[in-house]
């Protein structure tokens, strides 16, 4: 008795909140025994960071805040967002094999651009497991991969995919998750690449039947979610007054150039590439730093002469950029 009248409270209050302008993705969030958001069939307005760009080959939009996620599916938004935006979007909610989603979305508002989403770094059982539902939506990352199967458990050296997608099975020593591989991604067709590697990916669910708390499955998006092991060394474990990035040297460059960067307390740091139009085409650093001055080699053997800008990011937040130029 005393959980159906907590049940009825909490849809109450999350009822009168549909009032307001818009409700935080946190609240959309909650859910009921089955895994299966309270407020499903409602029309709700929420806001997030789109953390797609089409990879998937359908109308699927994921986008988030800090601590929760959120799928819209729908060609309005699609065929308008990219990742970096903040938008507003308002649409039902529907549960879909376990997966939220906005379906129809009746109405988007594009609020700001290039904002960066954070990276949840997980384990595999982390998001294997009931646990995983926290994280449904997200981007999460995966460090210390040490094998990729296939569904029948021999091991894989290439992305083959079919149909849509391929799930392969993920190894961190013992510990293993699935990950689908889309086949509209760049990453389809490609070499697994050497041992060990770190992946950035979506969270995503997919389960016919009550209750929804597991068929969990990460998604990486493109080939720059694949995280190969960088020359990252420490130059200094003194703790610097600021974070810091300096220019690059040698400037221009070919084929390689260093870059140093400083981090004034423990953070989560991502050192990111962009082509001139602002499209992403590399991720140097992204994972947990201790104080001190830092240096990675940057080696573009895949990108063509041209400016090409650096953006060193805090725990989500922009700290700096510089250009620098590719004189192949």
């Amino acid at each position: 008795m005393k959980k159906t009248i907590f049940a009825l409270v909490i849809i109450l209050a999350l009822t009168t909140m549909l009032k307001a302008q818009w409700i935080s993705l946190d609240s959309i969030r909650v859910e009921n025994a089955n895994f299966v958001p309270l407020l499903t069939g409602s029309t709700v307005t929420t806001r997030g960071v789109v953390t797609t760009n089409h990879e998937l080959g359908v109308r699927t939009v994921y986008f988030q805040n800090w601590t929760s996620g959120l799928v819209a599916y729908d060609t309005l938004v699609y065929n308008n967002v990219t990742t970096g935006d903040s938008i507003q979007v308002t649409g039902v909610l529907t549960n879909y094999n376990g997966l939220a989603e906005l379906t129809p979305v009746t109405s988007y508002t594009k609020i700001a651009s290039n904002k960066t989403p954070p990276i949840k770094v997980v384990t595999p059982s982390t998001i294997r497991n009931a646990t995983g539902e926290a994280y449904e939506g997200m981007l999460i990352r995966i460090n210390g991969i040490t094998q990729i199967k296939t569904s029948t458990g021999a091991p894989a050296t290439t992305w083959t995919t079919s149909g849509s997608g391929t799930n392969y099975r993920l190894f961190a020593g013992t510990d293993s998750c699935d990950i689908r591989i889309y086949t509209s991604s760049n990453i389809a067709g490609t070499t697994i690449p050497a041992y060990p590697f770190s992946i950035v990916a979506l969270q995503s669910q997919y389960k016919t039947s009550a209750p929804y708390n597991s068929g969990y499955q990460i998604i990486p998006r493109s080939l720059n979610d694949i995280i190969l092991v960088t020359g990252v060394e420490p130059i200094s474990t003194n703790v610097p007054e600021k974070y810091s990035l300096n220019q690059n040297f040698p400037n221009p460059f070919n084929p390689s150039t260093e870059i140093h960067y400083s981090v004034k307390e423990n953070s989560f740091i991502t050192l990111k590439v962009y082509n001139l139009l602002g499209k992403e085409v590399s991720t140097l650093v992204n994972g947990e730093y201790n104080p001190g001055t830092y240096k990675v080699n940057f080696t573009p053997s895949n990108l063509s002469s041209g400016i090409y800008f650096y953006t060193l990011y805090s725990n989500g937040i922009r700290v700096d950029s510089k250009k620098m130029l590719l004189n192949k």
